[in-house]
């Protein structure tokens, strides 16, 4: 069942979801689930997410169904971090049916390891099967197991803990504390930085973020109890674990770093947030947030919106979504359409299911008519946002028009007579906020816009 807040239920439960400051509101998707801790967009607008205890599983953003895919039996949590992590789609799903994920499991009975695999979609069953191992024997632990996954540019990106052992990662014959990469069909690329080795990048404690920024792969890092990072990730970089902590700043540190070419990051945070999902969001669905990187955060139990600098190598300003606040934050998916999801991480059992998949999404009226369709490019607003006035135009000049201005709620501010092909509209006296312009032409709603009063 979709839980769809409303002002007065937001009220009722001390949690404000909708505001007039905002341009978006939040609605619950999907409750009842066990950490759901990678999620990925299909082409068909579902979600495909695994949970840590073992399935893989589709979601139908828009009624809240949910199918069980596949539950694998030899996936093992360990009481720990570890389960069923990272998952990835071929890009030419589902042309090629083919899903990616990683997983802890006992080799042995008794020897924690992960492994990454491919399983295939039947769509006559409607369910996955396995297909083939890329990777197996990678060391595990009840703590720093990573694994994010990531395809670009049909190459599959995989993240790896040290499995709390700090000779990993500066030991390039290990595949722990590493972004591997392989082709899709599991064999190395002939370009990667070492002949024969999916390692990609090395020094990393416990990468549990992967996203592509433009050209740039970017991946999010928990620091101990100090220095989470955002890095940026280039091949054959060293990125100092566990003899850097955050930036090259002690004198033993700028020493390693001079010698072995590591990489700062790009931001980190002392005391840590608990970095984990990462997504950069270009969509043109909230321009506020185009062309900036979502966070989701554990210990701080936000969403931050994270702005690089012209060069893309440093984050210069930090601000987290207001009202987004659902306890402990998994992983972030900016769907096609530029709806956000998010997970949580806070079940403390199995049993405990008490994990939620949220949406945040653009409340703007929607009009579907044909008519709304033919002229829906005819009125533009600027600027957005505006201090003391805007200006509204008509390209089509049909006469007298009213708008209806209301705010966020739905509440008509104040009614507008239009006549001719340019206006300056007086907002002095509006609260700071967002608002809506609803163009009423021969008495329909022909265009809804958006303005914001700074």
């Amino acid at each position: 069942m979709i839980k769809v807040y409303t002002l007065a239920i937001a009220v009722f439960m001390s949690i404000q979801l909708f505001g007039q400051t905002n341009d978006y509101s939040v609605r619950e998707v999907k409750s009842g689930l066990y950490i759901p801790w990678d999620m990925v967009s299909a082409p068909d607008g579902s979600i495909w997410f695994t949970q840590r205890h073992g399935s893989i599983s589709r979601l139908n953003p828009a009624t809240g169904v949910m199918k069980q895919l596949i539950f694998e039996q030899n996936v093992a949590i360990n009481n720990g971090e570890g389960g069923m992590l990272g998952l990835a789609l071929h890009p030419d799903f589902p042309n090629t049916p083919e899903v990616f994920c990683s997983y802890n499991y006992y080799l042995n009975g008794n020897d924690y390891r992960e492994k990454l695999v491919v399983y295939e979609y039947n769509p006559t069953t409607d369910a996955l099967t396995y297909k083939r191992l890329i990777v197996d024997g990678i060391e595990a632990d009840v703590i720093h197991n990573g694994s994010r996954l990531l395809i670009s540019n049909n190459k599959l990106y995989m993240t790896t803990g040290d499995a709390a052992d700090q000779s990993f990662p500066q030991n390039t014959s290990s595949l722990n504390g590493k972004i591997l990469r392989y082709n899709l069909d599991g064999t190395i690329p002939s370009d990667n930085p070492i002949p024969g080795s999916p390692v990609w990048s090395f020094g990393h404690r416990n990468p549990q973020g992967l996203t592509m920024m433009g050209t740039k792969l970017v991946s999010s890092e928990h620091g101990p109890s100090n220095d989470d990072e955002i890095n940026i990730i280039e091949a054959g970089r060293n990125y100092g674990w566990p003899n850097v902590e955050g930036y090259c700043n002690l004198p033993a540190e700028v020493t390693f770093c001079n010698a072995n070419n590591v990489y700062e990051p790009a931001k980190s945070w002392t005391p840590t947030i608990a970095v984990c999902g990462i997504e950069f969001y270009t969509h043109p669905l909230f321009p506020q947030w185009q062309n900036k990187l979502l966070l989701a955060s554990l210990k701080n139990q936000a969403l931050y919106v994270l702005t690089f600098n012209a060069n893309q190598n440093t984050i210069i300003s930090q601000v987290d979504i207001p009202e987004v606040s659902f306890g402990r934050l998994r992983d972030v998916l900016a769907a096609t359409n530029g709806k956000i999801y998010i997970s949580t991480s806070n079940s403390n059992s199995v049993n405990n299911k008490v994990d939620k998949i949220y949406e945040i999404y653009d409340p703007t009226p929607s009009l579907n008519t044909d008519e709304t369709i033919a002229l829906k490019n005819n009125w533009v607003v600027s600027p957005v946002p505006a201090h003391n006035s805007i200006t509204l135009q008509n390209k089509s000049n049909k006469g007298n028009t009213e708008i209806d201005l209301v705010d966020m709620s739905g509440k008509l501010v104040k009614q507008i007579q239009f006549q001719g092909k340019e206006m300056q509209i007086d907002i002095t006296d509006l609260t700071a906020g967002f608002y809506y312009m609803k163009i009423k032409e021969k008495g329909e709603i022909s265009q809804v816009l958006k303005i914001q009063k700074l």
